[in-house]
C-alpha cells in the first residue's frame, strides 16, 4: 500500500480544522507530500529520513544548536509491519504528542480500510469477469479450463449444477432482491440481470420478486453448462417478446426455436410475401389476425374475441390470406407451413434482418 499525495493531503486538511499545529506526511523518501505549509511540499524532510532509518519517534525540542528543526513529534506510518511515511506535527512536544498519536493510529487505520477496500474492489471486478465468461455459450477448450481455474480461486463449485434466470431490469431495480452465498448476479447489460441460482427456492425468488414488480423474466434448463442455461433464457425472453407471449421457461419455445433452426424456413417466396403484405392496410390486419389464430390454437370462436371482429370477418379475413399467401389456414399442413413462415419472418424482422434480400 502506497501512502499517494491526495489521501494524504485530505488527511492533513481534515486534522489541521480541529488542532491549532501544522501537520506534514511525509513519504516513503522523506518527501513532503502534504502539509498544512503548501510551500514545504515536495521538500525532503530531513528528520522524516531519520525516522524511516530507525524507525522509531523522534521528540524534537526548542534547540538553538539545530535551529533548522522546530520543535514537534514525528512518527513512523506503519502498513503491515512495514514502514511506508512519517506523520509530524509541529509545536511544543507536551502539547502536540497527543494528536501526533491521534494521527499516527487515524492514519494506519485509514491505509487499512482503502487496502481492503481495494482488495474487495480487485475480487468483485475478478468475479464479474468470470461471470460474463461463464455465461457465454459457445467457449473453446483451453476457456473452459481457464474458468475452471478462475473458480477455484474464486471458491466456486464449476461443477455444481445451477440455473441460470434472466430478469428484464436495470441493476438499481434489483436492489431488494436477496440471494443466498452460492448465487450470483451478473448486470450483463442496462436492461438485463442475470441471476445464477444453485436453487430452487431460489429460482422461486427469483420468479416471486420478478412477477411482482411486472418485469419480464426467463429460466433456463438446469444443468453445469451456465452458458447454455443463460442462452436458454435469453432464447424464452425473445420468443415471449416475439408473439407477445407470457413465456418464462425455456420447454415454452424449445419447438419453436428448432423450426427457427430447421430448414422449414427456407421458403423465401413465402416470406417475401409475409414482407409485402406488412406494407398494406388490408395485410397488417391480416398478419395479427393469423397471429392470433395461431394463439388460440385455430379456435374460430376465441380468435374473433380476441380480435374484437365478427365471426364473418374472421373468415372473411382468412380466405383473404389463402388467396394471398397460397395457403389454406384451415388446412393443417398449410397452417404449419403459415405458422413457420410467420414465425421465421417475425424473428427476421426482430433482428433487423430484410427478408427481400434473401
Amino acid at each position: 500500500m502506497k501512502l499517494t499525495r491526495i489521501l494524504a493531503q485530505k488527511i492533513v486538511d481534515k486534522m489541521m480544522k480541529d488542532i491549532p499545529f501544522n501537520v506534514n506526511i511525509m513519504n516513503e523518501k522523506g518527501i513532503i507530500i502534504a502539509s498544512g505549509e503548501v510551500e514545504r511540499i515536495g521538500k525532503k524532510h530531513s528528520e522524516a529520513c531519520r525516522v524511516l532509518q530507525t524507525k522509531k519517534i523522534l521528540i524534537y525540542k526548542q534547540n538553538k544548536e539545530r535551529g533548522n528543526v522546530q520543535p514537534g513529534i514525528n512518527m513512523p506510518i506503519e502498513f503491515r509491519n512495514r514502514v511506508i511515511g512519517v506523520v509530524g506535527i509541529t509545536g511544543d512536544p507536551i502539547h502536540v504528542k497527543p494528536f501526533a498519536l491521534l494521527l499516527k493510529d487515524a492514519t494506519e487505520l485509514l491505509l487499512e480500510q482503502r487496502a481492503f477496500q481495494e482488495s474487495e474492489e480487485s475480487k468483485a471486478k475478478k468475479l464479474t469477469r468470470f461471470l460474463f465468461r461463464w455465461t457465454q455459450k459457445d467457449i473453446d477448450t483451453d476457456t473452459v479450463e481457464n474458468l475452471k481455474r478462475e473458480a477455484l480461486d474464486l471458491n466456486i463449485d464449476f461443477y455444481q449444477e445451477r440455473t441460470v434466470v434472466v430478469i428484464k431490469c436495470s441493476h438499481h431495480d434489483l436492489m431488494d432482491l436477496k440471494l443466498s452465498q452460492q448465487d450470483f448476479h451478473l448486470n450483463r447489460s442496462v436492461d438485463t440481470q442475470v441471476m445464477i441460482c444453485h436453487s430452487k427456492k431460489s429460482i422461486q425468488a427469483c420468479l416471486d420478486y420478478a412477477y411482482q414488480r411486472g418485469y419480464r423474466v426467463a429460466v433456463g434448463m438446469t444443468g453445469v453448462n451456465v452458458g447454455r442455461s443463460f442462452f436458454e433464457a435469453q432464447t424464452t425472453l425473445h420468443f415471449a417478446n416475439l408473439l407477445q407471449e407470457d413465456y418464462h421457461s425455456y420447454g415454452q419455445v424449445y419447438f419453436l426455436q428448432k423450426i427457427l433452426e430447421s430448414s422449414l424456413n427456407d421458403d423465401t417466396e413465402l416470406l417475401k410475401k409475409f414482407s409485402l403484405l406488412e406494407n398494406t392496410s388490408l395485410g397488417t390486419d391480416l398478419l395479427e389476425t393469423l397471429l392470433t389464430y395461431f394463439k388460440n390454437n385455430g379456435n374460430m370462436s376465441q380468435t374473433a374475441l380476441k380480435l374484437h371482429i365478427h365471426r364473418n370477418t374472421l373468415l372473411y379475413r382468412l380466405a383473404k390470406i389463402k388467396e394471398l399467401m397460397g395457403l389454406d389456414p384451415h388446412n393443417f399442413v398449410d397452417l404449419f407451413q403459415l405458422y413457420a413462415a410467420l414465425l421465421t419472418y417475425l424473428d427476421s424482422k426482430n433482428r433487423g434482418i430484410s427478408v427481400l434480400k434473401k
